[in-house]
């Protein structure tokens, strides 16, 4: 069966897998540090909680954008390369934020990049030129 929608089902996937695994992360560290809810978690459980808190903000609408831009017909080297590099800024955030490395801020500056690209290309999509 074909999907109208497969490039936004192959990068919704991969984020929500992200998402999933470091929510996972975030359960085995909260039983590592024997930190729960409630508690004041150490510096490095503090990191895996903001890694993981970030990427489910930042996720849902990337995967939305994704989706409407696929939807109103954008061709699929667009979509890859706007997926691809959305979920690499995802990927490069969360690996910087939990080992504290720049690696955060050039997923940071991605993300900004990937999801604001997949905005203006939106809006611009609504208004078709001639």
């Amino acid at each position: 069966m074909a999907f109208p929608i497969p490039v936004t089902l192959m990068y919704g996937g991969a984020c929500g897998l992200l998402v999933t695994g470091l929510g996972a992360y975030v359960s085995a560290s909260r039983g590592k540090f024997k930190s729960f809810i409630g508690d004041a978690p150490p510096p490095e459980l503090q990191r895996i909680i903001r890694a993981h808190g970030n990427a489910s903000e930042w996720v849902p609408l990337g995967v939305l954008l994704l989706l409407l831009l696929e939807v109103s017909g954008l061709g699929s080297l667009p979509l890859h390369l706007l997926g691809g590099g959305f979920l690499l800024a995802r990927l490069l955030h969360a690996m910087g934020v939990i080992g504290k490395s720049p690696l955060s801020a050039a997923g940071a500056g991605l993300n900004y990049l990937a999801v604001g690209g997949m905005a203006i290309w939106a809006i611009v999509r609504h208004f078709p030129i001639g």
